[in-house]
Parts: C-alpha cells; sequence; structure tokens
C-alpha cells in the first residue's frame, strides 16, 4: 500500500477566512468502509478526465496551469509504470473510444477494454449480435407476413 499521498490542487486553492482549502487526493487508493486505503481502479480514469477537463481558469497562471497539466497526465499515463508502447496504446484507444457515437463509447466504457485490440473485439462481437438479431427479427416477421403461415395454405404464384 503506497503511504505516499500528494496534494493535487485541481482547482487553484481557495482561500476562505484566511484559510487555504487543498483538495488532497489519493493516487491509487481510496477510503473504504474500514477507513483503511482500498486500490481503486478507476483512478486512472479519474485523472484522464481531470486532464482532459482542466481549464486554464482553474489555475492563477500559465506556469501553475502547465505545471497541473503535467501532473495529471503523470498520474494518468503513469511513465514510471508504463513502457512508450502502453503509453501510446492508452493514447490511441482515448482517441478511438472519442470518435465513436456517444452510445457506444458509453457501453466500450463500461466493458473497460485494457487496450484498442479489445475496443475493435468487443464492438465486432456487439455488431455480429445485433445483426444476427435483425436476421431472426426478418425472418420471424417474414414468416407472419406470409399467407402460408397465417392460413397454412401454400403460397400461389
Amino acid at each position: 500500500m503506497s503511504e505516499e499521498i500528494t496534494a493535487l490542487a485541481y482547482h487553484a486553492p481557495k482561500e476562505q477566512e484566511g484559510l487555504i482549502i487543498v483538495k488532497v487526493e489519493e493516487e491509487n487508493y481510496v477510503w473504504g468502509q474500514d477507513f483503511g486505503l482500498q486500490r481503486n481502479s478507476q483512478s486512472q480514469e479519474v485523472f484522464r478526465l481531470r486532464f482532459r477537463q482542466f481549464s486554464y481558469s482553474d489555475s492563477s497562471g500559465p506556469r501553475e496551469a502547465m505545471s497541473q497539466l503535467k501532473e495529471l497526465c503523470s498520474r494518468w499515463l503513469k511513465p514510471e509504470a508504463h513502457s512508450k508502447e502502453q503509453i501510446l496504446e492508452l493514447l490511441v484507444l482515448e482517441q478511438f473510444l472519442a470518435i465513436l457515437p456517444e452510445e457506444l463509447q458509453a457501453w466500450v466504457r463500461e466493458q473497460g477494454p485494457d487496450n484498442g485490440e479489445e475496443a475493435v473485439t468487443l464492438l465486432e462481437e456487439l455488431e455480429k449480435e445485433l445483426n444476427e438479431s435483425r436476421q431472426q427479427v426478418r425472418s420471424s416477421s417474414e414468416v407472419s407476413k406470409s399467407p402460408s403461415a397465417v392460413f397454412g395454405e401454400p403460397m400461389q404464384e
């Protein structure tokens, strides 16, 4: 369990009655019911979102903005733990998901693919299932429209 808890000023610290309020985050752990730290598998997604949604107005100036972006990016991509190839894979996966229609994007994100190949496979399997369902619907609607199916009589041509 990592003991390193760092202060991450996602939003610029706000002064309130002489106090400085800083949001404190822990990269890989969250407080559980037993008040101990537990591994958070979604932390990478949280930092990705914070990196992507960060705004210049969230900082007090250009240097702080750049510093915060670097920190968020580092926490998202974890260059100390991932190879260049893995980081590229994460970036390509993110862009692939971004170009999908919203419904598909949400569905794929729920499935939690680790790389682009997994995302493509998930979508191909979904497409195959949908095509099979459509064929079954067409087959059943053709059968129900057929006079022989309704009346038990052979069709005349």
